[in-house]
Order: C-alpha cells, then sequence, then structure tokens
C-alpha cells in the first residue's frame, strides 16, 4: 500500500525536544502535552499517533510510560538528526515516515511531500528581542519558523496575546493560529506539607526566608534587575530574605553570575542554584517561598508563575508580552524594565497582610484551574483534525 494515500487516522510527533541535551522549556511543554494527550486519545480509537525519536534516544521515550502514543524510531542518531534539522538538509520526511498529520512541537517543519501539518510558534523573542537571544540561534529561527509558518497548514499558539503578535508579524490570517495553551500540572505541583519543605531547603541550603525565581539562567529572563532590585530594598527588609534563583545555565550567563557574586559581597544573600534542583523537589521549594518573582522580559507564555499559584506562593510577575493573560488578574504586576518598579512590587508582595495575602492565593489557584494540560491536549486535535480534513 503506497504510504502517500489519505492518512486523516495517523498523527505523527517531532519527539526531538524530549531528546535534547538541554530539556528546555520546550521540552517540558511537550512531555506535558504528550503526556495529556495520551490520556485523552482514550476516546480517539481511530487515531494512530506516533512519535519520532533518533535511535539513541528511544530510552527517554520509554521512561514517559505511554500507553496510546507508541514511539516511531528514527534511523539516524540525535547529534546528525540535530545537524540536519540545524543546516536545512532532512529529506522529505514523510516519504521516510510515511503519511499522516505532522505536528512540530518546537518551531520548526520538516520538508514533507504530501502530508498537512502543525508547527507550534511560542514565542517571537528572535524577532522581537534579539538582544537577549544567541545570535546563531536567532539568524536560525528568523530563517526557519518564516519557513515553517508560510508552509504549515495550521500553527499553535499558547496564548491569545501571541497569536495575535504572530498573525501581525507574519501577515497570517487569524483562523490559521489555534490556541493551545500550557498548564501547571496540579498532580505535581500542589502545596507541599512544612516537613517536605525543611528537608528540600536543607538539601540545598536555604536558610530562613526566601524567594524564588524560576527560569534559565540568560538575559531574557532579567534576573539583574530582579538582583538589582531586591539589593535596593531597604536593609532590614533584605536582611530578612534569601533570592534564590533556579535554573539551567543558557546564553550569555556570565554577567549574570558576575552580578550574583557582587550582591554577595556587598552582604545581600543571594544563590544560584543551576541545574542543581531536581523536578522532585521544584514543587516544595515554591511552596516554601514567602513569594515568587517572574520578572522576564518577553515570554510566549511563562511557566513558573502557575507552577508557583498552584503551590500556594504569591507571585510578582511582569505587565507587558504574555504576562497579565497567563497571571489571570492573580499576580502583582510590575514594570520588568524599571528596577525601581520590582523593588516596590517586592516590597508590596512581601508587605501584604494575612487576608491580602490570601486572596491572592486563592485568586492564583483558580487561575491555576483555568489552564489544564488535557484542554491543551484536546484543542491540539482540534487544530489537527481541521487540517486533516481540509486535504
Amino acid at each position: 500500500m503506497s504510504p502517500f494515500r489519505n492518512r486523516s487516522d495517523r498523527l505523527i510527533i517531532d519527539g526531538k525536544p524530549l531528546a535534547d541535551d538541554h530539556f528546555s522549556g520546550v521540552g517540558h511543554y511537550t512531555m506535558s502535552l504528550v503526556g495529556a494527550l495520551d490520556e485523552v486519545l482514550v476516546d480517539r480509537p481511530d487515531l494512530d499517533v506516533r512519535l519520532v525519536v533518533p535511535r539513541d534516544r528511544m530510552a527517554r521515550v520509554l521512561e514517559l510510560g505511554l500507553r496510546r502514543i507508541r514511539p516511531l524510531r528514527l534511523p539516524v542518531p540525535y547529534l546528525a538528526f540535530r545537524r540536519a534539522v540545524e543546516q536545512g538538509t532532512l529529506p522529505t520526511m514523510d516519504r521516510l515516515l510515511g503519511r499522516g498529520t505532522y505536528f512540530f512541537p518546537h518551531y520548526i517543519r520538516w520538508p514533507l511531500h504530501r502530508s498537512p501539518s502543525v508547527t507550534a510558534v511560542h514565542d517571537l523573542s528572535f524577532e522581537k528581542v534579539p538582544e537577549t537571544v544567541d545570535g546563531p540561534n536567532a539568524e536560525l529561527l528568523r530563517r526557519e519558523v518564516r519557513n515553517s509558518v508560510e508552509h504549515s497548514d495550521a500553527i499553535t499558539a499558547l496564548t491569545e496575546t501571541m497569536a495575535d503578535e504572530i498573525a501581525e508579524h507574519y501577515d497570517l490570517p487569524r483562523d490559521r493560529i489555534h490556541i493551545v495553551g500550557a498548564a501547571a500540572d496540579q498532580r505535581r505541583f500542589y502545596r507541599r506539607s512544612d516537613r517536605e519543605v525543611a528537608e528540600v531547603k536543607a538539601t540545598y541550603g536555604i536558610y530562613g526566608d526566601y524567594l524564588i525565581t524560576v527560569g534559565n539562567i540568560e538575559p531574557r529572563k532579567n534576573q539583574i534587575r530582579l538582583i538589582d532590585a531586591f539589593c535596593s530594598l531597604p536593609r532590614a527588609l533584605a536582611e530578612r530574605y534569601t533570592l534564590v534563583l533556579v535554573g539551567a545555565g543558557a546564553w550569555n550567563e556570565r554577567a549574570i553570575h558576575e552580578r550574583v557574586d557582587e550582591a554577595l559581597a556587598s552582604g545581600h544573600k543571594v544563590m544560584a542554584l543551576l541545574s542543581t534542583v531536581s523536578d522532585r523537589d521544584l514543587p516544595a521549594l515554591y511552596s516554601g517561598a514567602s513569594a515568587s518573582p517572574y520578572t522576564s522580559i518577553y515570554e510566549g507564555f511563562g511557566m513558573p508563575p502557575l507552577e508557583a499559584m498552584a503551590c500556594q506562593t504569591p507571585v510578582l510577575t511582569g505587565d507587558r508580552s504574555t504576562m497579565p493573560e497567563v497571571a489571570g488578574g492573580a499576580a502583582i504586576l510590575v514594570d520588568v524594565t524599571d528596577t525601581a518598579a520590582i523593588a516596590k512590587g517586592l516590597e508590596d508582595i512581601l508587605g501584604l497582610d494575612d487576608a491580602s495575602r490570601a486572596d491572592l492565593v486563592a485568586r492564583g489557584l483558580q487561575n491555576v484551574d483555568r489552564h489544564r494540560w488535557q484542554t491543551a491536549a484536546e484543542h491540539l486535535l482540534g487544530a489537527v483534525d481541521a487540517v486533516a480534513g481540509s486535504r
């Protein structure tokens, strides 16, 4: 039977984000979305879903314990596949893997002969704030994302704000962009006990009250302004808290490390836990924090505020990009380009009385409930069905 017959009953997902050495936010997004998709497929026995993974990274997919989504082995190793993606030398992939509807969760669409495709575009940082993105990577994304957008049958975005931005930037009809969304996994992110918090604090050497900010250590996450704001707090307030930075080292991180060292030298308590916090420990670290500032300059979604809200920790975040939409009226919003505004926000959130803090936490939990991975998976299937039915 020809692999090019109509295959509206087959969904093929690029599993590269699950195989990458640096498990980024897109990797966590893909893992959570695929996990939810595996659950909702109980109602879609007609759909054959395959996850494409390089031959030497199959173990990672098997560890996910998927029941309805089956791995599809790519007959090349990871490094060769990554190089082909970056150099634009991939062959026509549906000739190799067969027809179906293809979903690309990480910006870049593969060459396809006759198969419809859906591509996720998470943000346009490489276009809107290129100074915060590694130069060669930004150049790659500027070229490949435009090509992906032009050749995909549909695009997915995480928020209405980002969907509008993508449509405007690439001059796309708005109805070609489907909102899929993202969520905090409440089976993992929930308020942990005082005992668990104490154990995790001891594990990482955190003493007393602290603030936690989570995100890659890179310019776009704006850690230098956050540290500056923390160090500008009234001395009595700053002395009470430790500012804890959790995240993987990323592009152009040296200046951030230098700022941490300067803060320590001036007597301020700032900790950088780089790639040392396990996924298992993160919910307890959120739970024990007095507040969670997330002052990223630009985001397509921004998971940490939702994760913190799910752990009943008050959140401070930005008043721009997608953050107001994601925060859903359940965070203190500040101008993240203004150090004084961030400092004022920190004073405000740390100065909440019990009733105001409880109200902010309650609104945070309500906001978390508005975001569900199961809903995101169902929205993805809606986009897949729409393009499969159009061919």
